[in-house]
């Protein structure tokens, strides 16, 4: 019997509210351009979509993909994690703020590109390294339970 915290699917409701927002390129306001871009990440990666309607995150031997609905605790959730490293005081990362962070483990950040329509697995020290990119989730999801298992 494993005992790994998989969250409950994300609700319709949520999925709807995210998959109506209007893109605005022009906004400055950092959660509604991240609601823009998880808006384009749920339209251009139906396998992504189909993910969250199983589970809304889960966390397996250090392996982290982020909840986007549960706000605690915050380094679990996906707008938590994406606001700090576009707005902080400390230091923005220019590698991570043109991208979603969706889940960590260990060594790597994972990241999504809207611009390239790719998952990332990314190194979380030099973050401009990029391990492996996968051009859908199912692969990207495959590449990732691999490695902890």
């Amino acid at each position: 019997d494993l005992d790994y915290p998989f969250e409950a699917p994300l609700k319709e409701s949520f999925i709807e509210s995210i998959i109506q927002i209007e893109f605005n390129s022009n906004s400055t306001n950092c959660l509604e351009k991240l609601c823009n871009e998880v808006s384009i990440l749920f339209n251009n990666q139906p396998d992504y979509l189909n993910f969250l309607r199983a589970m809304d995150g889960f966390e397996v031997n250090g392996l982290r993909l982020f909840s986007l609905s549960i706000p605690e605790p915050s380094v679990k959730n996906l707008f938590t994690v994406n606001e700090f490293y576009r707005n902080n005081d400390d230091f923005i990362n220019p590698d991570l703020q043109e991208r979603l962070v969706i889940g960590d483990d260990s060594i790597s950040i994972f990241t999504y590109d809207i611009k390239s329509n790719f998952f990332e697995i990314r190194d979380n020290i030099g973050t401009e390294n990029i391990f492996s990119s996968f051009s859908d989730f199912s692969s990207f999801l495959n590449e990732i339970m691999d490695s902890c298992s």
